[in-house]
């Protein structure tokens, strides 16, 4: 990788968090691609900390975005306080530009994609990935068009066949978002 791009992940926290969660979707298609016993515990073990760390990088470039429109914007938020609700109230009293924010929001509200993507993560908070996979990707299948159709677990397989295509799909839908948004306001460029 160029050292221009490297000094670019280290000092953009959106595209760094972004890159890391594309590191570790890798690393999932990897387990998949090269078929491996995912039932051996080293590699249930692997499985189960990239799924982790993807979820939580993928989010956290949404998080690291909304601090970003903080500081670019000046809007005085305390950094441990900064959340898409503090930032649309403080669009709205200081600038007036509450549409920055709109689209984030809209994939925020409950059902929609961004909330699932949370709600994904927060199951596998309380319990392992592979118990939350089947039931999660049941419960959206009717509701969500970024999903293949066939959503089974082939047996003997650690890793939900959906997942794969679904992290693919939320990596680009948080990057196309990060892009909406900052074509909408130079400073964040």
């Amino acid at each position: 990788m160029p050292s221009k791009d490297i000094s670019n992940l280290l000092n953009d926290r959106v595209e760094f968090k972004l890159y890391v969660a594309e590191k570790l979707l890798n690393n999932l298609q990897e387990i998949v691609g090269k078929n491996q016993n995912t039932e051996n515990q080293r590699n249930e073990l692997q499985t189960e900390m990239d799924i982790d760390c993807f979820l939580v990088q993928i989010l956290a470039a949404i998080d690291a975005l909304l601090i970003q429109i903080d500081i670019r914007l000046e809007l005085g938020i305390a950094t441990e306080k900064v959340d898409l609700d503090t930032i649309r109230s403080a669009l709205n009293a200081r600038t007036k530009n509450i549409s920055l924010v709109t689209e984030l929001h809209k994939a925020s509200e409950y059902n929609n994609w961004l909330w699932r993507l949370k709600e994904f993560r927060n199951q596998t908070m309380q319990r392992p990935a592979v118990q939350v996979q089947d039931n999660f990707f049941k419960n959206i299948k009717d509701i969500s068009s970024e999903l293949p159709t066939k959503t089974t677990a082939v047996p003997g397989e650690y890793l939900n066949e959906d997942l794969i295509p679904y992290f693919k799909e939320s990596v680009r839908r948080v990057r196309q978002l990060v892009n909406s948004i900052r074509m909408k306001e130079p400073l964040l460029k």
